[in-house]
């Protein structure tokens, strides 16, 4: 009998007793004795997981794997009891297993003391590691040796962290900047870091340190809307950032912007494009770009330049620019004749040059006898600080009053020049910030007109204060302000402000608009001379602000034979009142912002039409419309006419009704339209040949007179065609009769006085598909034959 009571015994080998991230321990499990019940299972383990396990007989492997980013000591264990051997007998517990583990990857912070290095600064740079660093050296950093040097790496009582100094190369700009630690280097058990390692970004700023500025222009912008111009951005140097189509770069007021091009680096342009009436601004936002050595851009404005004041004396010409300080060379074409610029050479192809380093002190004279606007043609150029040429070209309006004459704000943003003697400054609701230069204290006023909370001095002093520069500052509301330059606010008494008070014009001579010009006027104008319109190509703007004009002196407004002169006001419930003038010509009279009540003359006599566009308001009328140009007068609106309409060699279009008790003529091959139910009677004049159109002839209400047998009515609203009638019936005193056409249930019952033949009424087609009604009549008339009727079906 064989006898064997031998516990069988395990021992547990390892090839790697310190496993870091990456290793595998191959393991070994020796028996004293075979077994045939040993097994994966009997293998306790921590740390770690066991895979790969095989044999037979005494000897059997594994594989362990630590646990991924864990220092956590791994252990191998069989206990006693797991598995037995031939002869049935459990074996004794094995000798534990131990094995260091380190998978945690090292890691490095990197820290710098000064993140925006300029002239003169020494970062220190911290490299803070996470775990002690077998083998970090400078070799193992990287940075842009072009714009910093970092000192020597050195070690600190801390064996986990190291410093340099870092120190920015002279005569750089540089807005990027990293340093970067990569993977070479090891912790103590040979883990390398999962990944390089960069410091927040630093500037260098060893060059200049001058902000950039930018200089906004335009070619002339037309006042109505969908007019077009280019803009210009020019900055003082190259520049970073800036984005024209960003409103975060961009405003822009009544315009939009397109066609954006990207010139060069400190040169942009674009398509500007009104959108509404009123003033039109850009503004480029403050700190929206920088230069290449960060500093951060100034805002700059475009706004119209629409210097104002009086006559033979000097009005500045409100130029701005980032080349205020710098030696500018500034030439000024389209001068007219007699106008000088103070300083200034003329040149022989007559523009006007001057160099300066106070563009914002320029100024120009015209004759004393002048009265009215011109744009001058103003271009400058100078060298940016960086060496490029920086330039700007301005349409620059200067507004010349005659003196004694009232000096007139504009709707947007002004500048206006005091003169000699007594000035009355006019601000009329609503204006912009507008600054007045030259202003005495001691005997020049300003009207405030239209603004409901300043009725006293009181008001004003409460909404005045100096500037940084110590001027006075009147702040009128939001967007509206009056700084008077080198006037102190104590200056100011009540002497020095009216309120509401109606201006007074007197113009006996010539008052004249240039092309492309603008000039505002309101109150009293006492016109016994002449105002002239003088647009070729560009929009020319009479503009009336609050509270309107009233014109009289029985003078005349000539317009020249272009659409684009326009007299219009700064919104629909501003009133042109024509006690007695002639206005002529061709243009825009309203422009959808005027109000207009005719007593005087209006004669479009163009050969280019003459609009008049109340904005919605009827005209009132009881002076004359009329029509000499082949242009015609197109009314947009309705007319409340207690005077006359006359279409005499050129067509008058009204679009709305015509009411009231005045008349109308034609004559002349003419054409009166009427676009909706109107009251006013018309009359053929002899050989007219005249066409009165009516577009609602159903309710046409007026008398017509005068027909003979070269004068039609073309009904725009009935049909020509089958079924389609006239039939003329003659009233039994003889004074005239009932014309009726029909169309099917529609009748339209036209009145018409004198006496006609019943049978000369005809119809026919217009050309488009409606109702014209000609007269011939018989060769002769039986006098007294009345009441006769005549039909014709179509």
């Amino acid at each position: 009998m064989t006898v064997d009571t031998v516990a069988p015994t395990v021992v547990i080998g390892t090839d790697d007793n310190a496993l870091k991230i990456g290793d595998v321990a191959h393991l070994t499990f020796t028996l004293s004795e075979a077994s045939t019940n040993f097994g994966s299972g009997d293998v306790a383990v921590t740390g770690g997981t066991l895979s790969n396990f095989a044999g037979s007989g005494t000897s059997y492997t594994a594989d362990f794997t630590p646990t991924p980013g864990s220092t956590t000591t791994a252990t191998i264990n069989v206990a006693g009891g797991t598995f037995t051997d031939a002869a049935g007998n459990n074996n004794t517990a094995a000798t534990q297993l131990s094995m260091t583990v380190d998978t945690v990857a090292p890691t490095v912070v990197i820290g710098i003391s000064d993140t925006a290095l300029t002239a003169g600064d020494v970062a220190t740079v911290t490299f803070t590691f996470s775990e002690v660093p077998s083998n970090f050296s400078a070799a193992d950093v990287s940075y842009d040796t072009t714009s910093a040097t970092l000192g020597a790496i050195t070690p600190t009582g801390d064996p986990k962290v190291f410093t340099a100094t870092l120190t920015p190369i002279a005569s750089i700009n540089d807005a990027t900047n990293i340093i970067t630690v990569g993977t070479a280097w090891q912790d103590p058990a040979g883990n390398a870091p999962a990944a390089t390692t960069n410091s927040v970004n630093y500037t260098v700023s060893t060059g200049d340190s001058t902000p950039p500025t930018v200089t906004i222009t335009s070619t002339p912008l037309g006042n109505t809307v969908g007019s077009t111009s280019t803009v210009t951005f020019q900055f003082s140097e190259t520049v970073i950032g800036f984005n024209p189509g960003s409103v975060t770069d961009v405003t822009l007021t009544r315009a939009t912007l397109s066609n954006i091009v990207q010139v060069d680096g400190d040169t942009w342009t674009a398509t500007l494009t009104r959108t509404a009436n009123g003033s039109v601004k850009v503004d480029v936002v403050a700190g929206s770009y920088t230069d290449s050595a960060l500093n951060p851009g100034a805002a700059g404005s475009l706004g119209p330049l629409n210097p104002a004041g009086t006559a033979g004396e000097p009005i500045n010409l409100a130029l701005t620019g980032s080349s205020d300080g710098q030696t500018v060379t500034v030439t000024v074409k389209d001068m007219p004749s007699g106008w000088t610029i103070d300083g200034a050479t003329q040149n022989a192809d007559g523009s006007w040059t001057v160099q300066t380093n106070a563009v914002h002190e320029l100024t120009v004279t015209t004759p004393a006898s002048f009265a009215g606007a011109a744009v001058l043609d103003v271009s400058m150029t100078w060298t940016n600080a960086d060496g490029t040429t920086g330039s700007a070209s301005i349409a620059d309006n200067v507004e010349a009053y005659a003196p004694g004459s009232p000096i007139f704000a504009w709707s947007g943003d002004d500048v206006l020049t005091g003169s000699s003697g007594n000035d009355l400054f006019v601000f009329s609701q609503p204006i912009g910030n507008d600054t007045v230069h030259s202003f005495d204290a001691a005997a020049d006023q300003i009207d405030l007109i239209g603004y409901s909370g300043f009725q006293s001095f009181a008001d004003v002093q409460a909404h005045t204060a100096d500037d940084a520069n110590g001027n006075a500052v009147i702040t009128l509301a939001d967007g509206q302000s009056i700084t008077l330059d080198g006037v102190h606010s104590s200056a100011l008494g009540a002497g020095n402000f009216v309120f509401d008070q109606t201006p007074v014009v007197n113009n006996p001579g010539t008052m004249t608009l240039g092309d492309g010009s603008l000039l505002p006027l309101s109150g009293t104008v006492n016109n016994s001379g002449l105002i002239s319109l003088n647009s070729t190509v560009d929009d020319t703007l009479l503009q009336v602000i609050e509270h309107g004009v009233t014109l009289e002196g029985g003078g005349q407004v000539v317009l020249s034979d272009s659409a684009a002169n326009i007299i219009s006001g700064t919104g629909p419930d501003v009133t042109l009142i024509n006690i007695d003038n002639t206005i002529s010509g061709a243009g825009q009279l309203g422009d959808g912002m005027l109000g207009l009540d005719n007593r005087g003359t209006i004669i479009a006599s163009g050969t280019n039409a003459l609009v008049i566009d109340t904005g919605g308001s009827v005209v009132i009328n009881s002076g004359a419309l009329a029509a000499t140009g082949s242009g015609g007068l197109v009314v947009a609106g309705g007319v409340a006419n207690s005077g006359m309409i006359e279409a005499d060699g050129g067509n008058v279009v009204i679009h709305g009704q015509v009411t009231g008790d005045g008349d109308a003529t034609i004559g002349n091959l003419s054409k009166l339209e009427f676009g909706a139910a109107s009251s006013t009677d018309v009359t053929f004049a002899q050989n007219a040949a005249g066409t009165l159109e009516l577009d609602d002839s159903f309710d046409y209400s007026g008398r017509i007179s005068g027909i003979t047998n070269d004068d039609k009515l073309d009904l725009n609203d009935i049909l020509f065609g089958v079924g389609t009638t006239v039939a003329y019936q003659a009233s039994q005193d003889g004074s005239g009769g009932t014309l009726t056409v029909s169309a099917g249930a529609h009748n339209a019952t036209l009145h018409l006085l004198g006496t006609y033949d019943a049978n000369g009424f005809k119809l026919a087609d217009d050309g488009q598909g409606h109702a014209v009604v000609t007269y011939n009549p018989a060769e002769f008339t039986l006098t007294g034959v009345g009441g006769g009727t005549s039909e014709f079906a179509v």
